[in-house]
């Protein structure tokens, strides 16, 4: 009897630890996406050159780390590079270089609302982008923004969902080759919108497609604005 009794209690407590594992194993919180994308963009920068427009394009590469906390609060690392590629004017032609633009950023996100389909995220991110102008004297644009972020998620059904990302910057830092300041809101204006659908395609996968919309509006004597939309595809690996 006793025998039994030991036998019952041992398969109860196997069952119930491997259940428990897999419940476990099955709730991932950790993300890896890696997407790449064509960019179309267009920059003004007169300390670069005396043209009211550059219009360039070229392939994007993104690679983001997602960590989410029991509380599902979100802290995410992202980093973009566009290759080498060339900015043209119309205007004068003879003044037309290359450039190459990197980007790093941090942002911490937390849950405010989780009801039904639809959560909502509020947090600060950090980014650094850099820029680097072939052919005309190298020079370069070091750039840091401090920014508000929002994030909304909404589950569409099991397998499909959209994410949507806005982040506005309020302190804003350049440094390039003939100049340097931090700048405020009333001197510095962005907006950073990003939207992405999304399908289940494993447990362990999803596939992805992103639109992103950036503009830059800098209220200095060299005046400098910039727009940029990205088209992307790529995977999400989640453990």
């Amino acid at each position: 009897m006793k025998t039994k009794l030991f036998f019952l209690i041992s398969v109860f407590i196997l069952s119930y630890t491997i259940g428990f594992s897999q419940t476990e194993t099955n709730t991932k919180k950790k993300r890896l996406e890696f997407s790449i994308g064509a960019n179309l963009g267009s920059l003004k920068n007169l300390e670069l050159a005396p043209v009211a427009r550059y219009d360039y394009n070229g392939m994007v590469y993104k690679l983001n780390y997602e960590s989410r906390s029991k509380t599902q609060n979100i802290f995410e690392i992202g980093l973009d590079f566009l290759g080498k590629t060339e900015l043209k004017t119309d205007r004068l032609s003879n003044f037309n270089t290359e450039i190459l633009k990197a980007g790093l950023e941090f942002s911490y996100l937390k849950q405010l609302y989780n009801k039904s389909s639809l959560s909502i995220h509020v947090g600060v991110q950090s980014r650094s982008n850099f820029s680097f102008f072939y052919n005309y004297s190298d020079s370069f644009d070091l750039q840091q923004e401090f920014s508000i972020a929002g994030r909304f998620g909404y589950q569409l059904n099991e397998k499909q969902y959209l994410s949507s990302k806005i982040t506005i910057p309020f302190v804003f830092g350049r440094i390039t080759n003939v100049n340097g300041g931090l700048y405020s809101f009333n001197r510095y204006q962005s907006i950073l919108w990003n939207l992405k659908y999304g399908y289940k395609l494993l447990d362990s996968f999803d596939i992805i497609a992103a639109y992103n919309f950036n503009y830059k509006r800098l209220q200095v004597p060299s005046a400098y604005r910039e727009l940029q939309h990205q088209l992307n595809l790529g995977i999400i690996y989640k453990f």
